[in-house]
């Protein structure tokens, strides 16, 4: 499989492909914080005092005060007892499931969680069973062969990010055990979703002490790497020989830094989320009174299955004609299905969003 051709970001809406400009609804980044001069300052100067790396794991000598601000950071922001800072979000995931190694007796995901949740889940040390897709009642059925389990562990994205759809964690919670604990990977919920951006959970109006948030920097808060939100038990796991933690370097300091000053824009700046929410609504009451497929989530993801080839490509020419990159995409990468994916941002005009509205209602 050979990688797409590549696209240069122009502006905060704008790539380069292939000699054209067009205007781009690809990628997670729904604030464009990562082209933000904040954001670039704060990693700017971090890299020019300690470098670009620490050249260490957290475990040795590459703990810097920029992850542990950060980390109590994160404390605040999410309302979580703990948080611990990981390089990479794909990698947050996986640390946990070393770290939750022998903690459970069964563990339930949904088939179309995100690979990476798939892959953690193999670290866990016990039975792993699938469930329907955001499908609570038959979570149910399948808890209920498992009558023996006492140490049940829930593992679902909050919000799946090729569709946009949103997981319905609090149906899902109602139909676990009392202890059950639940494992939200929060990657595109995190910083968009809840009256206060805390994730899916809150969205949801679902909160507990038995709920681990596993997020990512890349998408929302438009920097990189990740971190584990929960329970001290996890932390302690985590920090007690983990080999994601001991093994990998810590995340780059300018990068905290970067991160840092993404949750601070987004404090200070409620007005980014509004404008995020109110694009949201406005495409997608477009779209469907022109009779699309599209939900009514608050989710700023658009999602229309590719139809057959001949007419994938028909509006595949038809967005390039109209300046508009086409984010036809297969993912997770094992799945058989495409689709055209669009991601709204806050800094989308609507002059750019009725564009994409008209373009894709065209007959």
């Amino acid at each position: 499989m050979s990688l797409p051709t590549a696209i240069q970001p122009d502006d905060a809406t704008h790539v380069c492909y292939r000699g054209k400009r067009l205007i781009y609804f690809g990628g997670c980044d729904y604030y464009r914080l990562a082209h933000h001069p904040k954001l670039l300052k704060a990693h700017a100067q971090a890299a020019a005092r300690d470098g670009l790396g620490t050249g260490a794991s957290r475990m040795t000598t590459g703990n810097h005060p920029a992850h542990d601000e950060l980390e109590a950071s994160l404390v605040k922001f999410f309302d979580c007892e703990t948080a611990t800072v990981i390089g990479d979000g794909y990698l947050a995931n996986i640390a946990l499931g070393q770290a939750a190694n022998g903690r459970f007796d069964a563990v339930f995901i949904d088939e179309k969680a995100h690979m990476s949740l798939r892959d953690a889940a193999q670290f866990l040390g016990c039975p792993v069973m699938r469930y329907s897709h955001c499908n609570a009642d038959d979570l149910a059925r399948r808890l209920s062969r498992r009558r023996e389990a006492k140490r049940v562990l829930l593992m679902t994205d909050g919000v799946f990010g090729a569709t946009g759809r949103i997981a319905p964690v609090g149906d899902l919670a109602k139909r676990l055990p009392r202890l059950a604990t639940l494992w939200i990977d929060d990657a595109h919920g995190a910083g968009v979703l809840g009256d206060r951006l805390r994730g899916t959970a809150e969205h949801c109006g679902f909160s507990g002490r038995r709920v681990i948030q596993s997020i990512t920097f890349s998408k929302a808060f438009g920097s990189f790497g990740g971190a584990i939100l929960g329970p001290r038990w996890m932390r302690g796991s985590l920090l007690n020989g983990n080999h994601v933690v001991t093994g990998s370097s810590s995340l780059p300091v300018g990068l905290a830094r970067a991160t840092q000053a993404s949750f601070q824009l987004l404090r200070k700046r409620p007005t980014l989320a509004k404008q995020l929410r109110r694009n949201t609504v406005f495409v997608k009451d477009k779209l469907r009174a022109a009779g699309l497929p599209v939900d009514n989530s608050l989710f700023p993801v658009i999602s229309l299955e590719c139809p057959a080839k001949k007419a994938a490509m028909a509006l595949r020419r038809r967005l390039l004609a109209n300046g508009i990159y086409p984010s036809c995409i297969r993912y997770p990468a094992d799945t058989e299905e495409d689709c055209f994916r669009f991601a709204l941002s806050s800094e989308h005009s609507r002059e750019q969003l009725m564009h994409l509205v008209e373009t894709l209602s065209a007959k």
